[in-house]
């Protein structure tokens, strides 16, 4: 027989009172806490773990006058320290779970990465190539140097027929002065200054002249002013053609390696990229699967968690009320009656 029963039985042969109800309260019992490896299980007290035995606890504080606070603050650290592991587990769950999350928005950034690469250069388009045409126009234009060079010995072999090589060569490379700009001046819309027109139309007319003073006592008139026009015109033009043909063909180079890097990024965007894809996409998969699990043992954890504290209200309020409902018929006990009930 309990102590709030044996109290009742005391009341019912003197007195008719009012009997106090007991808030009705579901039975307290060991919780059965799903452990979540390595999380080990801890037994609570026996007088915890027994609803009659609490009630027994409740009457005996109420009967005696003692501050249930102390009472209360135990039962509080007992659950407190039996939540520690569970505490721990998920907090341990939680980063887990963030650190998975960290690997998973890089795996997806590299694939975001690697997808947008991938239709990018499938996207481009393979530049006009004109490498061909270009070699061929700067074969060309060093065929019209070297026949303007012959052409220049012969002239000048007719006046230094012993030194014709070495002064050829010298009078050629004068007349070739437009070599030394960037553009020829009949290329170039800006202002020509005199200077400039100087140096762009006096050096080659001056090498013209020289060679067409060697051939004019050996040749008609004619024929020596044909031949000064067209040395004077193949120096101010064949120069910038070499020049010109030089600097396309380096471009033209730089287009068809562009357009042999693309061609094999295209071949790489459709086997080993595509491989890679794959294989990011496998392992985000493995690693949603993993967290996913994580996740489910963190629920667990977090609905043990709110199953202790639950508990840990239901058996505080259980003692408290038991204590409280003693507590008020204490006034109506004798100092024998108590202790006759507390020594039972």
């Amino acid at each position: 027989m309990s102590w709030l029963q044996n109290i009742r039985a005391f009341f019912g042969k003197k007195d008719e009172l009012p009997i106090l109800e007991t808030p009705s309260l579901p039975p307290v019992s060991e919780p059965q806490i799903q452990v979540i490896e390595p999380v080990v299980e801890e037994e609570l007290p026996h007088w915890l773990s027994s609803e009659d035995m609490l009630r027994d606890e409740g009457v005996i504080y109420g009967l005696s006058g003692t501050n249930p606070e102390e009472k209360v603050s135990i039962i509080h650290s007992i659950y407190k320290k039996h939540l520690a592991r569970h505490v721990q587990s998920r907090d341990e769950l939680n980063e887990k779970i963030g650190e998975l999350n960290l690997i998973l928005e890089n795996k997806n950034s590299q694939l975001t990465d690697l997808k947008s690469k991938a239709a990018t250069t499938l996207a481009r388009q393979e530049g006009e190539e004109n490498i061909l045409r270009v070699a061929i126009g700067l074969l060309l234009s060093l065929g019209m140097c070297a026949g303007n060079y012959f052409l220049i010995r012969e002239g000048v072999a007719y006046g230094f027929p012993d030194e014709s090589q070495w002064i050829s060569w010298g009078v050629f490379l004068t007349g070739m002065f437009s070599l030394y700009y960037a553009t020829a001046a009949i290329h170039n819309d800006d202002k020509i200054t005199w200077r400039r027109a100087l140096e762009e139309f006096g050096m080659p007319l001056a090498a013209s002249v020289f060679v067409y003073v060697q051939v004019i006592p050996h040749m008609v008139w004619y024929k020596s002013l044909a031949f000064l026009i067209f040395t004077f015109f193949i120096f101010l033009v064949s120069g910038k053609l070499l020049l010109g043909s030089i600097a396309k063909l380096k471009k033209e180079i730089s287009v068809y390696k562009q357009n042999a890097a693309l061609k094999a990024d295209k071949k790489l965007a459709e086997t080993e990229w595509l491989q890679d894809m794959e294989a990011i996409e496998q392992a985000m998969e493995k690693i949603r699967l993993e967290k996913w699990k994580i996740v489910s043992s963190l629920n667990e954890s977090e609905a043990t968690i709110e199953r202790i504290n639950s508990d840990k209200e239901a058996v505080t309020n259980l003692f408290l009320s038991e204590y409280h409902l003693a507590k008020n018929y204490k006034d109506k006990l004798s100092g024998s009656q108590i202790s006759k009930i507390l020594n039972k």
